[in-house]
């Protein structure tokens, strides 16, 4: 009996306590805020499945992508890991996962179990019914099994991945969060978004509803997150390994196409000229890729075919001469006209070859110890004709020095000589001007008293006349007055009507 009152008094307090319990302030909370947020949720989680259910499950390949080391930028020998990987990073172990590391402190009793704040957690009763319920609140433990729910974080520059039990896939760029649910989520991760910088690009492939696959190239600046069933091309190009500039097939794996232009390095072995000397030509190839899709549908190596027609061209143009001949043409390495093949078959791939440089060449070992002995005797030759070069250039430079001091003296003398000639000149065109000019006075002044004299002469002779004439009016003969005074010599002439007469004038000798 007392065993039985002991089981009836135990039913019945747990009874009472189901009671109370369902008439906890977390009944609304566990019951109809649940279903909404359950549905929601799957609404967010799920809600893409029935459009990717049709795709094919491609994230592994896209995974991988940040897996690989990505060479940034092509062509380059040195390997360069994605950038948006976090070197340093306190939780890195749960931002690798998506996991969020904060300290879950569970807290529960006989009784009741408490739901922190910022958690969730899967509530399944006795039927198997299974709500999410979200903390702060305080649930009750009888009849149910709980299962704290795994939270995922993606930062900016990130997205999270979310696999659906039905086969379908999500992606969700950050900022964001999720909740892993067990009921409809069968993994969620965290992946870094693929930063394309400007001059980049990167090929992208995607299964169309049809089943087609597409490809589109997708160009920098930009963050590319993929869709669900998308994939990135690969590249596997020649490139080196190690010191030197051997090329090797597959030296190169990368995804991100450098649109810019660059420059490689290709050494151009086993080269046998016309005398069947062995030689290494050393070229720097410039070019830029200006076609992306003829690239794609031309060629699987475009750095493979780059080698092998200037590898053709250069054994095509060194085949043709001697070593001498050959030493004396090399500046026709420089001009792209030498490089036919290559120009053709980059045209083809969707490149343009800017510019191809001649580093030089080197050869076998003894062959270079008796070039680098001619190269030193044709040295030591040239620096014997500098010196005696140098040695007659300042003895011409001492003669013409020389000369050219006395040249300098003669032209001063010459100088000289000139301006005591111009000062002459200068002297004795001065003491003409003043001879003129006294000349010119005088003559003037001669002029002056002739003219004075003339006047004067004049007015006597007006007198004169004036005076002849008043005497002839008062009657008197001019000719007896005029020649009244008594004559030097007094000669008379007679002749008869037949017989001219002649006169013979002699002047007087004065004594």
């Amino acid at each position: 009996m007392k065993k039985l009152k002991l089981m009836s008094n135990i039913g019945a307090l747990q009874e009472g306590i189901q009671e109370s319990f369902t008439k906890s302030p977390c009944q609304d909370l566990e019951q109809a805020p649940v279903g909404s947020r359950s549905q929601s949720y799957s609404t967010l989680a799920g809600g893409f499945a029935p459009q990717m259910q049709a795709q094919e499950q491609a994230y592994p390949e896209y995974a991988a992508m940040h897996d690989t080391q990505v060479n940034l930028p092509i062509y380059r020998n040195e390997w360069v890991q994605n950038p948006t990987k976090r070197d340093a990073e306190p939780f890195h172990h749960g931002l690798e996962s998506g996991l969020d590391t904060t300290e879950y402190r569970e807290k529960k009793n006989m009784f009741f179990y408490i739901i922190p704040e910022g958690q969730q957690v899967l509530v399944t009763d006795k039927k198997g019914k299974g709500s999410i319920v979200k903390g702060p609140c305080r649930v009750s433990r009888w009849g149910k099994s709980f299962t704290r729910l795994q939270h995922h974080i993606a930062y900016p520059g990130e997205f999270l991945i979310i696999r659906f039990r039905d086969g379908s896939q999500s992606h969700i760029p950050g900022p964001t969060e999720q909740w892993l649910d067990p009921r409809i989520h069968s993994q969620i991760e965290k992946s870094d978004a693929l930063q394309i910088a400007s001059k980049e690009s990167v090929v992208v492939y995607s299964k169309q509803e049809t089943g087609d696959i597409h490809r589109r190239l997708i160009t920098g600046p930009t963050v590319f997150i993929p869709k669900p069933g998308e994939w990135l091309h690969t590249f596997s190009w020649h490139g080196s390994k190690g010191e030197g500039y051997r090329k090797v097939p597959g030296g190169l794996v990368f995804q991100k196409l450098w649109m810019m232009p660059d420059q490689m390095y290709h050494d151009v072995e086993d080269v046998r000229t016309a005398d069947d000397v062995v030689l290494k030509i050393k070229l720097m190839i410039f070019f830029e890729l200006v076609d992306v899709q003829k690239m794609l549908e031309e060629t699987h190596d475009p750095i493979g075919d780059f080698i092998n027609a200037t590898s053709s061209d250069v054994i095509d143009f060194v085949g043709r001469y001697t070593f001498d001949s050959f030493k004396s043409r090399t500046e026709q390495l420089n001009d792209t006209k030498s490089y036919s093949q290559l120009l053709g078959r980059a045209e083809q791939v969707g490149y343009k070859i800017h510019k191809i440089v001649y580093r030089g060449y080197s050869t076998t070992e003894a062959l270079q110890q008796m070039h680098e002995q001619s190269i030193e005797k044709r040295t030591q030759l040239k620096l014997d004709r500098e010196t005696e070069e140098q040695a007659q250039a300042l003895s011409d430079f001492k003669q013409s020095r020389e000369f050219q001091r006395f040249k300098e003296a003669r032209e001063e003398e010459k100088e000289k000589e000139l301006h005591e000639i111009e000062k002459k000149n200068l002297r004795h065109k001065q003491e003409m001007q003043i001879l003129q000019a006294t000349e010119k006075i005088q003559r003037d002044q001669r002029e002056e008293e002739e003219k004075q004299r003339l006047l004067y002469q004049k007015q006597e002779n007006e007198m004169r006349i004036d005076f002849l004439d008043e005497l002839k009016s008062m009657g008197v003969d001019l000719t007896l007055y005029l020649t009244q005074s008594r004559a030097d010599q007094i000669i008379e002439v007679r002749s008869d009507k037949t017989t001219p007469a002649h006169i013979h004038l002699e002047k007087k000798e004065e004594k």
